[in-house]
């Protein structure tokens, strides 16, 4: 058996303890100043991790859930990014990529950020795909493009909601509620979908403990101290580049529509020190307002009922 490569994007390494499950398979972390260059894929300069390169073919390992940029996690994605070196992270996550014209949670056909995800998972040998789909607790094996397929079929993402509400509380899993970086997700990720069940100038509050307070995405993390909400300045003008920077661009965006207010939150104090509203407390909301408990699994969309007359 080939190398057991942990696929870490930009983000930080794993400590032991969160490896303990996976120690019997000596598991390598990846490192993105350590790849090889395999060709541009529409655009985009690919490069995978060495271990990974040196393999005849990879088997990508890994959970479905809805993605803002990629329309599903899962796939050739996590050899193409998690494995992926830092100049084809950074090309991959510019800001004309993720607000180019299709690029869309839940979205795979037409999405030019999953067919590149796609074409540089092939250059870099992924050519099958194990993975975990929560919505339906079932495992799925196959080909990368045509498991994520068959699975947003299965999944179901989106709930229809016939009424717009004037907010709604976002239930952030603990393994997504460490940091601000990763919960921020859930949020975006109802604010920007495609038919987003919350009136403008609504609230979302994110239920999450955030215990790594903003997230050791350095870029996200820069970009947060030196400005403040609604962040307008991301665009427009110079595209923000670093590690994780592109999570502030979805922030933006959702800062157009929506007042965010993150809740459980154990150091509202270093959110507090941005701009961003956080409290230790958890408040009770009207019954008009939306309950979102999977994020990461299915969204509510507003949808306009069908007529009986």
């Amino acid at each position: 058996m080939g190398p057991v490569v942990v696929g870490l994007g930009l983000h930080r390494r794993m400590m032991q303890s969160e490896l303990r499950e996976i120690q019997k398979f000596s598991p390598i972390q990846h490192d993105p100043d350590d790849c090889v260059d395999t060709g541009e894929v529409n655009g985009i300069p690919g490069s995978v991790f060495r271990p990974v390169a040196r393999a005849p073919y990879a088997i990508s390992v890994g959970v479905v859930e809805l993605h803002q940029y990629a329309g599903l996690s899962g796939g050739h994605k996590a050899v193409a990014v998690g494995c992926g070196g830092r100049r084809t992270i950074a090309a991959l996550h510019h800001r004309d990529m993720i607000t180019a014209e299709g690029v869309r949670i839940g979205q795979l056909e037409a999405n030019p950020f999953r067919m590149a995800v796609d074409g540089l998972g092939v250059a870099g040998g992924c050519r099958l795909a194990l993975v975990y789909v929560p919505a339906i607790e079932r495992w799925m094996f196959g080909d990368p493009s045509a498991v994520l397929s068959e699975a947003l079929k299965r999944m179901e993402p989106w709930t229809p909601v016939h009424q717009r509400a004037p907010g709604a509380v976002l239930n952030v899993p603990d393994s997504k509620a460490t940091s601000f970086y990763q919960a921020s997700r859930a949020a975006t990720y109802l604010a920007l979908s495609p038919n987003p069940p919350v009136t403008k100038g609504g609230t979302l509050i994110l239920r999450a403990a955030c215990t790594e307070g903003l997230g050791s995405e350095q870029g996200f993390v820069d970009i947060l101290r030196t400005g403040r909400p609604p962040w307008n300045e991301l665009l427009s003008g110079p595209p923000p580049s670093g590690a994780g920077a592109q999570r502030a661009i979805m922030l933006a965006q959702l800062a157009k529509n929506y007042r965010l207010v993150v809740e459980g939150c154990v150091c509202p104090g270093e959110l507090n020190a941005v701009g961003i509203e956080a409290t230790e407390s958890v408040r009770e909301v009207p019954s008009t307002w939306l309950h979102v408990p999977h994020p990461f699994q299915r969204l509510p969309q507003y949808s306009i009922p069908r007529s009986t007359g």
